[in-house]
């Protein structure tokens, strides 16, 4: 029998487009539902730095990890295999991976042979490969009601709208399978800012210098080399705040390098003195002379302590914070490409920070752009546990981290905004970003 042929198009009455709309919600919710998330919150009024977290999701009922001083190891607790965690590699110039790295031994690459990690000939740079497997990193978080608090959330799919990538969006706004942090501070070799072992540290550098030299890596007509992004150090530090199920990362993870530094002493210091130390060390010493007890994370060396590091798309301009997610413009702001004013950002809070200049954080705001400090008027083992400084009558560029003579005030969350673009000083750094 012949099969009628259809000429006409078929058009569905109002019951069946209600049903045929049903059917693409349930297949979005399933496919938006299908994998992990890991969450924490974090209770403003709670001074403890270990009660102030909660796990939530899927991190419910894991254990922290943290740094064992009393056998000089890493413990991972429940998180060795999560599906965040990144890769060591060597990254080339043009912003494709080269080959990737022993992850305990940077030396050598994957397959045990030589490693360019100090060879400053080589036509690229040390770094963290993030996104594995093709997941990348998503992040949600929803302030309490009062904003000194909040639930954050971290996943490996696009679980419902409020969840973003921003890191993974390139220079131009698209959407990237990885993006790439340094592993070694920058230094500054030829006029251009790298990633390399056994090299001193770059310093005295304005903030556009310091762009300049990382920017100096760029292929022609490329933009994905820089400094550090906020949207890169916001969701490095929701990482390690998930892991440790703590707001105190120096006791979780190490002190750094953060007493008694000078001049002459990070001078000295050349990059690579935890090259066989894994992707996690440090010591719960911070005497910057002994420089094996800088602090090492995700791979990376001195995250926090040695040299406060300037960072791109946070601003605060008279006390009024601003904030640019990417280099382009699908995060809300007007901006093309990040600037050292803060014009075309987002303003997060006009609240200017209060407390004591130099002391530790005790308040952050939470809104879905971050956390963000407002009051330093806590201690060294409350709160957030880390140091704020502030300036609410100019125009100032953060910088991050803490530095070698800072002391306890070092940390994850420590923030310096108390200088202007055109400040230097010996103690003043930055490392490398990119986003292909």
């Amino acid at each position: 029998m012949a099969t009628a042929e259809i000429t006409e198009p078929i058009v569905l009455d109002s019951t069946a487009n209600a049903i045929k709309d049903a059917i693409l919600k349930v297949a979005s919710a399933i496919n938006k539902s299908s994998g992990v998330i890991y969450g924490f919150h974090i209770d403003g009024t709670e001074s403890d730095p270990s009660t102030k977290v909660t796990y939530l999701e899927d991190a419910i009922g894991m254990t922290p990890a943290h740094m064992n001083y009393s056998t000089d190891s890493f413990s991972y607790g429940s998180w060795g295999d999560a599906f965040f965690m990144p890769k060591p590699c060597m990254l080339k110039q043009n912003g494709l991976v080269d080959y990737y790295l022993n992850p305990d031994d940077y030396t050598k690459k994957e397959d045990g042979t030589a490693s360019d990690i100090a060879n400053t000939a080589y036509a690229g740079n040390a770094m963290m490969e993030w996104g594995q497997n093709g997941k990348k990193i998503w992040l949600k978080i929803v302030p309490d009601s009062n904003g000194k608090g909040g639930s954050v959330y971290i996943s490996d799919h696009e679980a419902d709208s409020l969840y973003h990538d921003w890191s993974f969006h390139n220079y131009k706004g698209a959407s990237i399978d990885h993006f790439y942090t340094h592993i070694y501070n920058g230094s500054n070799i030829d006029s251009v800012l790298r990633s390399l072992s056994g090299q001193q540290v770059s310093k005295s550098k304005t903030a556009q210098g310091e762009i300049d030299l990382a920017k100096a890596n760029n292929p022609s007509g490329s933009e994905m080399w820089n400094i550090g992004i906020f949207a890169d150090i916001l969701l490095i530090n929701c990482l390690l705040i998930l892991i440790s199920k703590s707001t105190d990362s120096q006791t979780a993870f190490g002190q750094g390098l953060n007493s008694s530094g000078s001049e002459a002493i990070n001078d000295a210091f050349r990059t690579g003195v935890h090259n066989t130390k894994g992707l996690f060390y440090g010591t719960n010493s911070g005497a910057a002379a002994t420089y094996t007890n800088a602090v090492k994370v995700f791979g990376m060396e001195n995250w926090w302590g040695f040299q406060l590091q300037r960072y791109l798309g946070h601003i605060m301009v008279n006390g009024v914070q601003k904030v640019k997610l990417t280099n382009s413009t699908e995060d809300g702001t007007t901006a093309t490409g990040f600037n050292l004013t803060g014009d075309g950002y987002r303003t997060v809070t006009s609240t200017a920070p209060s407390g004591t200049n130099g002391g530790y954080i005790s308040e952050m705001l939470f809104t879905q752009d971050g956390l963000f400090p407002l009051v330093s008027s806590g201690s060294s083992s409350t709160h957030y546990c880390d140091g704020l400084w502030f300036n609410n009558a100019i125009t100032s560029v953060p910088l991050c981290g803490g530095y070698s003579y800072g002391g306890a005030p070092c940390g994850a969350l420590c923030v310096a905004l108390n200088c202007a673009a055109g400040v230097v000083n010996w103690y003043f750094g930055a490392s490398l970003s990119c986003k292909p």
